[in-house]
C-alpha cells in the first residue's frame, strides 16, 4: 500500500481524499462526499455572541496521520494536550472500526431515502450538510473521553446521555445492533452568559450510504464547563503523563479490541517515526498498530544511543543475582489437588445452567459483546451487573486441554515450568475466575448461589496440578468473599470485567499466605510492616459499558470504588528489578497497579503483606502474551525466586492471543 499523509486542521484545510476499510474519512473543514443538492437549515449560520476559547488563530494541526502500511499508522500530535491525544486516538481509529464497514445482519435500509429535514434526531437543532461557521477556528474534540472528564469533574452525565442518544438512533430498525452513525467530532462554543453550546459532526456508517451532517445539541452546559473545556484543550501533558494516558487507554480497550502497548523506548524510531507509545490491537484476528508521536518527546539519534548505553549499564549493574533453590515439596500442590477433585461435578444443575446461559446468549446480536443482568421475569435489574460474552463462552467451554495446539494452554504451562525450574525459580499459576463464574445466580436467575457452574474450568485446574504445576486456587476464596457483599459494592465491579477491592483482597490474602510457606522465604530477609497502606477511592468507568447497545450505554455511569494504595515512606510503592518476586500476567495484574489510582494492585498488596519486593509485568493484550516479555528479561530474572503467573481464566479457552512456544 502506498504511503501517504493526511493532515487535520482547525480551519481552512481540505482533507486529502483517502478511504479505509471502515469507510471514507472526514476531517476538519472537509465536506467530501456531501450531496450539494441536500436541503440545509440556514439557521446553522445564525449564532449568539461567543467568547473565543481558545482564541482563533492561524491554522494549527490537530494531528498529522501517516499511514505507513495497511496495518500500521503513526499519528503525530503537535502539542500533547489531552484533547489532541484523545482526538488522535478516537478519530477514525482502524482498531476501533475494524469489521464495521460490512452491512450488518437484519439491516433493510427502510429509511435510506430520508431527506436531511426528515432525519430522526430530535436532540439536534440546526441540521446542516455543511460545517457551521460557528465552529470555524475551533479545535474539534472526541466526545467519549471528554464526556467522561465532565462526569468525573462535575458528577453530571447529561452530555454523555444526549450524545449516546445521537449514536443510538436506529432509523426505525431497532433490531440492528450496530450503530448507524457515530459522533465523529464535537466542538464546544462558550457563550457570553458563561454557558457552552455543543456542535457535532455526525458520520453515518459506511453501509448506510448517507453523507456526513452537522447539528447543535439541544443542551447547554453551564458553570464550570467552559473552564473544564479550556483545560482539556490547552493543558499540556509531560512525557510521563502521556505514557499513563496511553497505558490507561490500552487497558480499557483490551477486553474486546485486544489492545496492548508494544515494548518501545519512548521517542525511539519506529516505522519512520519516533512515537512515545505504540498500541497494538487485534479485534478481528489481524493485528494493527498505531504509534503516537509528539515532537517534544522525540529523541535525537545521539540521545537514543546514549540512553541505550545507560540502560545497558544500569541493567548490568542494578540486578543482584541471588543464590536460590527450588522448594520441591509437593504438599501444597497435592493438598490443592485433593480439594479440587470432585469439587465441581457436571450434573443436572450445571446442565440446566449451561442450557439457560446458551439460550440467553442466542438472543444477543452476533456483534453484542456485553449485556445487562435481568431478573427471573426477564426485566433488567436496575444497577445490576453487566456480563461479558467471552467470559460466558468460557463457562460453556468443552474440555480445555483438548483444544488445538495454538489454543491449548496445558503444554505451554508445562513448558514454562520446565524453563523456570532450569533457572531455580518457582512458578505459581493463579487463574482468576471470571465474574460470571462467581455470580452464577445473577447471570442465570434461579441458579443456587453456591453452585459451581464451571466444571470444565475446575477440571483444567485439576489437570494443571496433576501435571506438576503449582496452582493457587482462589475460586473458593472468591465464592466466600461474595457473602460479604454490600450492594452496590461487590467482590467484582458491576460494569467491568475486573474484581473490586473485596475480591482482590480475598485473593491477595491467600497468595501472601502461600508465598510465606515456601522454604526459601526465611532466607529473603523479608520485612513485613515496612510499607504503609491507605484506603482511598477511585472513579472507574466499566470496560463493558462501551459494548452495550447504544441506547443503554448512558444508564451505566462510572463507579466510585474503594481501593487501597501502598506507600514506601512518602512515595507510592513500585517494585524494582531486584525484586525476588515477578508478578506477571494480564490486566488483573495492572488494574489498580499501573492505571486508575495506582500502587494498589496485586503487586503492591503482595509486597505489603509479605515484606518482599514485587516486580510487575503486565500484558494488557492478554495473559498468554506476557511469557514472551518475560523471556526478554534475562538479567532481571537473576534476582527472582518466584514467578506468579496471574491471568483471567477466560483466556484458557479460545484465546484470541495464541499460546505460542516460548522463545
Amino acid at each position: 500500500m502506498k504511503n501517504y499523509t493526511v493532515k487535520c486542521f482547525k480551519v481552512g484545510a481540505v482533507l486529502a481524499a483517502s478511504a479505509f476499510s471502515f469507510g471514507l474519512m472526514s476531517c476538519a473543514g472537509s465536506n467530501s462526499g456531501v450531496d450539494k443538492k441536500t436541503e440545509i437549515d440556514s439557521s446553522a449560520e445564525m449564532v449568539a455572541p461567543v467568547i473565543p476559547l481558545p482564541p482563533p488563530s492561524s491554522p494549527v494541526a490537530v494531528f498529522e496521520m501517516k499511514v505507513v502500511s495497511a496495518d500500521k499508522q503513526i499519528r503525530v500530535v503537535e502539542k500533547p494536550t489531552m484533547a489532541a491525544l484523545d482526538f488522535a486516538t478516537y478519530f477514525n481509529n482502524p482498531i476501533r472500526w475494524a469489521g464495521k464497514d460490512e452491512k450488518p445482519e437484519n439491516y433493510t435500509g427502510k429509511m435510506a431515502s430520508a431527506e436531511l429535514k426528515d432525519y430522526p434526531f430530535p436532540m439536534l437543532d440546526s441540521l446542516s450538510a455543511y460545517e457551521p461557521a460557528v465552529v470555524g477556528g475551533r479545535a474539534p474534540i472526541s466526545w467519549e473521553p471528554f464526556a467522561k472528564l465532565m462526569y468525573t469533574q462535575l458528577g453530571n452525565d447529561s452530555l454523555n446521555v444526549i450524545l449516546n442518544s445521537v449514536e443510538a438512533v436506529k432509523w426505525d430498525e431497532p433490531e440492528v445492533f450496530r450503530a448507524f452513525q457515530n459522533v465523529n467530532r464535537m466542538w464546544g462554543v462558550p457563550m457570553s452568559d458563561g454557558s457552552v453550546e455543543w456542535w457535532v459532526e455526525v458520520m453515518p456508517a459506511f453501509w448506510t450510504g448517507r453523507s456526513v451532517f452537522y447539528g447543535k445539541l439541544k443542551y447547554k452546559s453551564t458553570g464550570e464547563a467552559a473552564e473544564i473545556l479550556n483545560y482539556y484543550l490547552t493543558g499540556e501533558m509531560n512525557a510521563d503523563d502521556a505514557m499513563n494516558w496511553a497505558r490507561t487507554l490500552s487497558s480499557y480497550w483490551y477486553p474486546t479490541l485486544n489492545t496492548d502497548l508494544e515494548p518501545h523506548t519512548a521517542g525511539a524510531p519506529w516505522e519512520n517515526g519516533k512515537p512515545f507509545a505504540v498500541m497494538r490491537g487485534n479485534p478481528m484476528g489481524t493485528p494493527m498498530w498505531i504509534g503516537f508521536e509528539v515532537p517534544a518527546f522525540r529523541m535525537s539519534d545521539e540521545a537514543i544511543r546514549a540512553k541505550q548505553v545507560a540502560d545497558s549499564l544500569a541493567n548490568s549493574g542494578e540486578v543482584i543475582p541471588v543464590e536460590r533453590h527450588l522448594d520441591t515439596t509437593s504438599a501444597f500442590r497435592l493438598e490443592t489437588l485433593n480439594e479440587v477433585k470432585g469439587s465441581c461435578p457436571a450434573n443436572e444443575a450445571t446442565a440446566t445452567f449451561r442450557k439457560a446461559l446458551a439460550e440467553q446468549m442466542a438472543k444477543l446480536s452476533k456483534e453484542q459483546n456485553a449485556w445487562a443482568e435481568v431478573d427471573a421475569n426477564g426485566k433488567k435489574v436496575e444497577g445490576g451487573f453487566l456480563w461479558f460474552r467471552r467470559n460466558a463462552n468460557y463457562l460453556l467451554a468443552d474440555k480445555i486441554s483438548a483444544q488445538d495446539s495454538l489454543h491449548n494452554p496445558l503444554p505451554r504451562m508445562v513448558e514454562l515450568k520446565q524453563y523456570l525450574d532450569s533457572l531455580g525459580i518457582q512458578l505459581l499459576v493463579v487463574p482468576v475466575p471470571v465474574k460470571e463464574e462467581i455470580y452464577g445466580e445473577k447471570l442465570v436467575p434461579g441458579t443456587a448461589a453456591d453452585l459451581c457452574v464451571n466444571p470444565e474450568g475446575r477440571a483444567f485446574t485439576q489437570e494443571l496440578l496433576e501435571a506438576g504445576i503449582d496452582v493457587l486456587d482462589i475460586y473458593p476464596a472468591l465464592m466466600s468473599a461474595k457473602a460479604g457483599d454490600e450492594p452496590p459494592h461487590f467482590s467484582y465491579q458491576r460494569y467491568d470485567t475486573h474484581w473490586a477491592l473485596p475480591g482482590e483482597l480475598a485473593a491477595m490474602e491467600l497468595l501472601a499466605g502461600r508465598v510465606t510457606q515456601y522454604s526459601w522465604y526465611a532466607e529473603t530477609g523479608a520485612q513485613p510492616g515496612s510499607l504503609n497502606l491507605q484506603e482511598t477511592t477511585t472513579l472507574r468507568e466499566g470496560d463493558l459499558v462501551s459494548h452495550l447497545p447504544d441506547a443503554e450505554k448512558a444508564k451505566y455511569p462510572a463507579d466510585t470504588l474503594n481501593v487501597m494504595k501502598v506507600y514506601k515512606g512518602t512515595e507510592t510503592y513500585k517494585g524494582g528489578k531486584n525484586a525476588p518476586i515477578l508478578l506477571m500476567g494480564d490486566s488483573f495484574t495492572g488494574v489498580f497497579e499501573s492505571v486508575d489510582q495506582k500502587s494498589g494492585g496485586p503487586g503492591s498488596l503482595l509486597a505489603y503483606a509479605t515484606g518482599l519486593d514485587v516486580q510487575v509485568l503486565t500484558s494488557w493484550g492478554g495473559g498468554p502474551g506476557v511469557r514472551s516479555r518475560m523471556m526478554k528479561m534475562k538479567k532481571d530474572m537473576q534476582s527472582k525466586r518466584l514467578v506468579v503467573y496471574m491471568m483471567t481464566a477466560r483466556d484458557l479457552w479460545q484465546s484470541p492471543m495464541e499460546w505460542d512456544a516460548l522463545r
